[in-house]
Order: structure tokens, then C-alpha cells, then sequence
């Protein structure tokens, strides 16, 4: 399935993880107590290491709230089940 990622740095170190279908307004998000379990999750879900490491490198640099998009990505269903993480209705 084609999904973006998207996360974004909460308070206290949490980030939040969003994954959405394009053009689907149903999104699943969850929020993890730190970046090394955000990369854990990526990886997880079959996205590159150093896919990963780039985008949260970008965290400490932008604003609370404020959301950095990973590219369209394939991604199996049933891994983004795994991970509490399905966009579907």
C-alpha cells in the first residue's frame, strides 16, 4: 500500500508518528516516548535506515507540532497493522 509518513517532535523528547493514504482523509497517528522508538518503528515497517536517520535528523530543527513529510512510500498492510499504525477507516 502507498502511504506517507509524517512526524513531528512533541514535548518532553515525544514524537509523533502519522501515516495516511494519499488523497484519503483517514490518517493513524501514534506518539512514542522517543526518537530511537520512532526509528525502531520505521524500520519495522521496512522503511531504509537511512531514509530514517534523515528525517529525524530534521526534528531538533523544527517547531513543536510542525510536521516533516517522508516521500510516498510502499509499505505492507499488515506491517503498518503490527504497528498500531493502519490509515484505513
Amino acid at each position: 500500500m502507498i502511504v506517507t509518513f509524517a512526524i513531528a517532535k512533541l514535548s518532553e523528547d515525544r514524537v509523533r508518528v502519522e501515516v495516511q493514504r494519499p488523497q484519503h482523509f483517514a490518517k493513524a497517528e501514534r506518539t512514542y516516548s522517543s526518537v530511537r522508538d520512532v526509528k525502531r518503528v520505521l524500520l519495522n515497517v521496512g522503511i531504509p535506515e537511512d531514509m530514517s536517520d534523515f528525517y529525524l535528523k530534521l526534528l531538533p530543527d523544527i517547531e513543536p507540532n510542525q510536521l516533516v513529510r517522508f516521500p510516498p512510500l510502499h509499505v505492507a498492510l499488515h506491517e503498518l497493522v503490527a504497528e498500531g499504525l493502519n490509515p484505513e477507516p
